[in-house]
């Protein structure tokens, strides 16, 4: 921890009070209320169905199912690329063990690629709308609409989605205090990869590290980098002293290659977790909170560690001309 830097901003002596304000002010969640379903994502996946699933819909409840079945596969083959959705998946190939008292475990292949299809090819995905259950569900359960079915099915594939906005979530709660960073001389770059400062820098990066993706990179006057990393920590998923230790080996790589880090986590999962905590601010030049983020500390860490790169210069020579 660089000391100086946190006594000063939070005004406290020691390292223990630095802790301890920090977890005082951990935030109990990071949801926006644009956390819980994109829902211009699933308005796009359920339109870009549309007409398949209108021509679907016309075996809901339908007597003569099989047959309707066999004349819309061989005449409008691209309602293959619909059924995937009606199972909630999204590959259009699949593999499924045919039968698990099958000594040898034998597999079924389906491509629901979008094709036209032999007669043995119909008969084959017919029996995958029995066998899955998709026939009887058009036959007994679905109502008037495939597509009010899909995006029931859409808002729940997006569920699996929230990990990642968890994290974007993160990096829009930072974007006012990282933002003002920008200048002519100042470039705020999310998402990349490491390659990135040596693509478009000339910056050194270890090859080992240029294709791990940086939540933010913060880089001035086409020199000089700073790694910024987000998490949030409910106290689900992975042990805090794995993810404490994958910070402190982060920090390690990125010092040797002569690149700033900071590191901003929140969340109540760190709550009973002081011993992992003055574990991360021992080892750990710079560890903050969203609270301690918009309180200056960012701004204040991103300037001392640019400053510091400038004695550690191995990695950050600008291309040459």
């Amino acid at each position: 921890m660089k000391e100086a830097i946190y006594y000063k901003l939070l005004q406290v002596t020691t390292q223990a009070e630095v802790v301890s304000r920090f977890l005082d002010t951990l935030i109990d969640t990071n949801r926006d209320y644009r956390f819980f379903v994109d829902w211009e994502k699933v308005r796009g996946n359920a339109e870009r169905l549309d007409v398949e699933l209108s021509i679907l819909n016309t075996l809901i409840r339908n007597p003569d199912f099989d047959r309707k079945l066999a004349s819309i596969l061989k005449e409008y083959h691209q309602v293959l690329a619909a059924v995937p959705t009606l199972l909630a998946l999204r590959d259009a190939r699949l593999e499924v063990i045919r039968d698990f008292q099958d000594p040898e475990l034998s597999v079924d292949k389906y491509d629901f690629t979008p094709r036209v299809l032999s007669n043995p090819e119909i008969e084959r995905m017919a029996s995958f709308f029995a066998r899955t259950g998709l026939r009887d569900f058009l036959l007994t359960m679905a109502s008037k609409s495939l597509q009010d079915y899909v995006i029931g099915v859409e808002v729940g594939m997006d569920t699996n989605a929230r990990k990642n906005r968890s994290g974007t979530a993160m990096e829009l709660a930072l974007a006012p205090v990282v933002e003002p960073l920008r200048s002519s001389q100042v470039q705020v770059l999310h998402q990349k990869r490491f390659a990135v400062l040596a693509e478009e820098y000339g910056i050194e990066v270890p090859i080992d590290m240029q294709p791990r993706k940086s939540d933010i990179l913060v880089v001035a006057d086409r020199a000089r980098a700073v790694n910024v990393e987000t998490n949030f920590y409910s106290g689900t998923g992975s042990k805090p002293q794995e993810i404490v230790d994958s910070y402190i080996n982060r920090q390690r790589e990125l010092a040797e290659a002569g690149i700033g880090f900071v590191w901003v986590t929140d969340g109540d999962g760190w709550r009973g977790q002081r011993n992992q905590i003055e574990k991360g601010f021992a080892k750990i030049d710079y560890i903050l909170n969203l609270r301690f983020a918009r309180d200056g500390l960012l701004r204040a860490a991103y300037d001392d560690a640019i400053a510091g790169s400038t004695t550690a210069p191995r990695g950050l020579r600008p291309k040459s001309q």
